[in-house]
């Protein structure tokens, strides 16, 4: 093992002064991402290859892993990089000739001028889902093939999980490897980065647009290594053409709605209106954020649908918060935000004011829930799992039912059963005293960690809280125990349906090439959609 293999960790710096980062600009960077209402749960400020500042919002933490959606089609295309510098394939390197499948399919002399560079820089001219990714399906790569070619490749920039989940697949054709293994010896191992989860499909291809799920000081590694060229610990790792082509212009994105996905894109990264700036992000607001002018690195996970807010937050901060280098810092604001580290937490549970006579009749009983048909036949269906988190996995989980609650003396537990492909039946504890419990899940093939606490708001209403700590989304049910032994369950989620549906609408004049009559539509849409996907759950008790 050499000794990059070994350095596990980042250096750190004994304050952010030292490596020429405002102390100040960090305490006011935290304290506007309260402001603007961003519900981050970490950050990582780097500068000259150390960390200057770092925190995590409890009950996050530095070694909990995380989704970063998105981000993950920056991993995918390094791993083009590595491929096409060994020669597996080139950047002109034919779909069609990759994919003889190709050669049945009606479109097929338009197929034939798609190139590799036209999948990494998101060109291919094909008319994608990119709101619902193929997920959940059991032939992604048919899906794709079976799209229609509408603009002439390299013309049209159209964003969309495809194109990098087709370098996944191709990876894995021409080695016998997943990109996890493909990238361990080359990437991770050098950096030192432990072996993670990704989402992979039937046949264990990574989902590559999408699917990891690490720590963020991997991220903060890996856009490190971006930002010194390819270079970790003095080797060079990444390719070093590679990363300079892969975070400069390839293709131009002038139609976005929003101020940094409009300012170009590279191979999987984006480009950002700060100059010399790049980006790898995700859903909700994972991000990596390399300024290269000023030698810094910025990752943040969180949990907000709009992905251009956590830009707004940091703009009037950075890069105006960087100091000389070596500055003592003021005791005072070094302390202040120390403190406001330590302190970093969402906000606690409260106890119920009092614990109703319906608890002893209600613990233990079965609550068989309604079929949702509707739901179910358009591929939604109710579940744990946001429903945007849960249209990112492979086997969905979903059809919630069988609902169990008990309660003891300070906490109970929530039991529930569901599953697309086999029916699970998982068990939660939760506290009632005012304080989270910790427990652990699995569906979709993940296991997940999650704090959850219920509170009674009146005799006939309990509200249940679930927080998986691996992903930035949780849920919300309320429970109404109404006569005749019915029950009524609301449902929401953090980030909030709405929200994100009011984002998506937003974004989709994009996709719909400007054109005002299907943007009106998918608005109306997207309005819609949160009372559909998230009408309230009916059923029964059973007796004992």
């Amino acid at each position: 093992m050499t000794a990059a293999e070994q350095t596990r960790s980042l250096p750190r710096a004994s304050y952010p002064e030292e490596v020429g980062v405002s102390s100040q600009a960090v305490l006011d960077l935290i304290n506007e991402f309260e402001r603007q209402g961003m519900e981050l749960h970490s950050l990582m400020v780097l500068r000259h290859g150390k960390v200057a500042a770092e925190c995590w919002r409890h009950p996050y933490a530095a070694e909990i892993p995380h989704a970063i959606y998105s981000c993950s089609k920056s991993v995918a295309g390094t791993a083009a990089g590595f491929a096409i510098d060994e020669g597996l394939f080139s950047m002109e390197s034919k779909l069609h000739e990759l994919f003889p499948e190709i050669k049945r399919r009606r479109q097929r002399v338009r197929y034939e001028k798609i190139t590799v560079r036209h999948l990494l820089n998101m060109t291919a001219g094909l008319t994608l889902n990119v709101l619902l990714p193929k997920a959940g399906r059991d032939d992604w790569v048919g899906d794709f093939l079976r799209s229609r070619v509408k603009h002439e490749p390299g013309k049209v920039f159209h964003y969309a999980n495809e194109h990098a989940y087709l370098i996944s697949v191709l990876i894995h054709r021409l080695t016998g490897q997943g990109l996890q293994e493909y990238l361990r010896p080359r990437l991770f191992a050098p950096l030192g980065i432990d072996p993670f989860f990704w989402e992979t499909d039937a046949q264990d291809r990574e989902g590559g647009g999408w699917g990891i799920c690490w720590k963020t000081e991997d991220s903060a590694k890996f856009m490190q290594c971006y930002l010194d060229g390819g270079k970790w610990d003095g080797r060079q790792v990444i390719p070093a053409w590679w990363v300079r082509e892969a975070t400069s212009p390839q293709a131009q994105n002038p139609d976005n709605c929003k101020a940094d996905s409009r300012v170009g894109y590279g191979y999987q990264f984006w480009m950002c209106r700060e100059p010399n700036t790049f980006a790898a992000r995700g859903m909700f607001c994972q991000q990596g954020v390399v300024m290269k002018d000023y030698d810094a690195v910025f990752v943040y996970t969180g949990a907000d649908a709009d992905e251009q807010k956590p830009f707004e937050v940091l703009y009037p901060h950075f890069p105006g918060g960087f100091v000389a280098q070596g500055d003592r810092p003021d005791p005072a604001v070094l302390a202040a935000l120390r403190e406001k580290i330590a302190g970093l937490t969402l906000p606690p549970p409260t106890a119920s004011p009092q614990r109703p006579p319906l608890e002893k009749e209600l613990s233990g009983e079965t609550i068989r829930l309604r079929r949702q048909y509707f739901l179910n036949a358009v591929g939604l269906p109710s579940s744990l799992l946001s429903m945007v988190v849960n249209q990112l996995c492979y086997d969905k989980a979903g059809g919630i039912d069988d609902i169990r609650l008990r309660f003891g003396e300070n906490e109970g537990s929530f039991s529930w059963t569901e599953g697309r492909q086999s029916r699970k039946e998982n068990t939660l504890p939760f506290g009632l005293d005012g304080s989270f419990r910790e427990g652990a899940f699995s569906l979709s093939g993940f296991d997940f960690n999650a704090l959850s606490h219920a509170r009674w708001l009146d005799d006939t209403t309990l509200r249940l809280h679930i927080r998986p700590k691996e992903s930035c989304s949780s849920r919300i049910y309320i429970f109404h125990f109404l006569g005749g032994r019915r029950v009524r369950i609301e449902q929401r989620t953090t980030p909030p349906l709405e929200s994100i549906a009011e984002n998506l609408a937003a974004l989709s004049r994009q996709f719909m090439n400007n054109n005002k009559i299907f943007h009106f539509f998918a608005r109306k849409i997207f309005w819609l959609a949160p009372k559909l996907v998230e009408a309230p759950l009916r059923g029964r008790r059973k007796a004992k």
